[in-house]
């Protein structure tokens, strides 16, 4: 049961909802159409009692408001952050949850590092000065992601120094922040039993 990191986060993107309808069903998920949208998804397995989450990064124009509200220290504010939150919050009153997981990159990685969720795997995150990891969570980034270079220090932070990413060099900048750098990785998050 468990999903490839890179797959969930490359689903989170997925404009074609009837394509995130099919992520997980090899593994008995089944997608909560009624709580998810273009900026999470959420699945539930019913014979592992699993809830299991995603969270798109920045990919629409209103989404630029919510960044810079991410760098003011103030994400939860956000309708963004608050629509995710209410969901989560509602999937688990509305099916037996035992645990729970989920991943999101760049501003998807910093609303998922805030959600209760068990275990939670976030890649380049968006990060303000001054940000750590939470409870459960595992951060990945990519050497010369400025944008989760703030977090680069925090615990339970793997950077992965890949050939050409330099700090030093504005030019590997945006191509260093991209979660597809981590395809040939193989990070998985579980299901739990």
């Amino acid at each position: 049961g468990d999903f490839d990191v890179v797959d969930a986060i490359k689903n989170s993107y997925e404009r074609d909802q009837s394509k995130q309808e099919q992520f997980g069903k090899d593994k008995g998920y089944n997608y909560i159409k009624e709580l998810s949208n273009d900026n999470h998804q959420l699945y539930y397995n019913p014979e592992k009692k699993h809830l299991f989450m995603s969270v798109a990064g920045t990919h629409n124009l209103s989404d630029v408001g919510t960044d810079a509200m991410l760098v003011a220290g103030k994400l939860k504010d956000t309708k963004r952050y608050q629509e995710a939150d209410m969901a989560l919050k509602k999937a688990k009153q509305m099916y037996d949850v035992k645990s729970s997981s989920g991943v999101g990159h760049s501003l998807g990685g910093a609303i998922m590092s805030k959600l209760s969720i068990d275990k939670k795997v976030t890649v380049n995150k968006a990060s303000e000065p001054g940000a750590r990891t939470r409870q459960g969570e595992t951060h990945i980034r990519t050497a010369g992601d400025v944008v989760s270079m703030f977090g680069a220090d925090a615990k339970n932070t793997t950077t992965y120094h890949k050939r050409g990413f330099s700090l030093s060099d504005p030019l590997t900048w945006l191509p260093s922040h991209t979660y597809k750098n981590l395809a040939s990785e193989n990070f998985k998050i579980g299901g739990f039993v």
